[in-house]
């Protein structure tokens, strides 16, 4: 456990101007991949990240859900509808060997992306982080949208957990016919729409009355920042060059 706690104190010590632009760039590298030959590095450094983060795996697993549901109905698609050589028939449908491997390397680099946003995501403090992005010269309104979208989502979802546990203490079992989840559903969206409307109206008038929106600077706001720590330089350089390692071998390999 100690381990595990050292290791998430080093991405958390990682200054938020290093690892964001850094995380980001390694991103961008990962997805200009498109010969095989290096898809295999790709799941190789994201697992790297993710274990040297000290996430736990019950929270990658449950951040993967989602693009794992939309992934397979991609690659399905691709398989049944690429050109190419088949590999086999299932009735009507001829499955691709084209579509196939398209479909694999997708799935590789797009889970590969996915999973270092969800250890950059879970690794950077939100004290601070809306002063730092603006460091960056990011536009100030779009790091205040930003950080509101990502807090009215989780908002929308633990109320979203709420409601569910409460329909099963009243007795509610999911299943039989389509039209009675429509039935169930339809109102609890709504209902979560209409909490989250209001919500983010008392928001907006709270930050008002704060004089959010007015003629202010950032000068009285104070945050620790001694400097890029050592391990924080480090691992910034460490990502930048295997960016650059990445594009390099994808341009230049036969």
């Amino acid at each position: 456990m100690s381990s595990v706690n050292a290791r998430m104190k080093t991405f958390e010590n990682w200054d938020t101007t290093l690892k964001i632009p850094s995380l980001f760039l390694l991103m961008m590298s990962m997805a200009f991949i498109r010969d095989q030959r290096l898809m295999f590095l790709l799941p190789c450094i994201a697992a790297a990240l993710f274990i040297g983060s000290g996430i736990r795996v019950s929270l990658l697993l449950s951040r993967l859900r989602a693009p794992v549901f939309f992934l397979l109905f991609v690659s399905t698609f691709l398989i049944l509808f690429s050109e190419g050589e088949s590999l086999a028939r299932i009735g009507p449908f001829a499955l691709k060997a084209k579509g196939a491997i398209l479909a694999v390397n997708t799935c590789i680099r797009v889970l590969s992306v996915i999973t270092i946003g969800i250890v950059m995501v879970n690794t950077t403090p939100l004290s601070g982080l809306s002063v730092k992005l603006k460091r960056m010269l990011i536009p100030s309104i779009l790091v205040d949208i930003g950080i509101m979208t990502g807090r009215y989502i989780m908002v929308i979802g633990e109320d979203y957990r709420k409601m569910k546990n409460a329909r099963k203490l009243r007795g509610y079992a999911p299943g039989g016919s389509i039209s009675k989840r429509f039935r169930v559903i339809v109102p609890a969206a709504a209902t979560l729409l209409i909490r989250g409307f209001q919500q983010s109206e008392m928001v907006f008038h709270a930050m008002h009355m704060r004089g959010y929106g007015g003629d202010l600077t950032h000068k009285n706001v104070r945050i620790d920042d001694n400097g890029y720590s050592t391990s924080g330089m480090i691992m910034f350089l460490l990502t930048v060059s295997l960016s650059a390692m990445l594009v390099i071998l994808e341009i230049t390999i036969d």
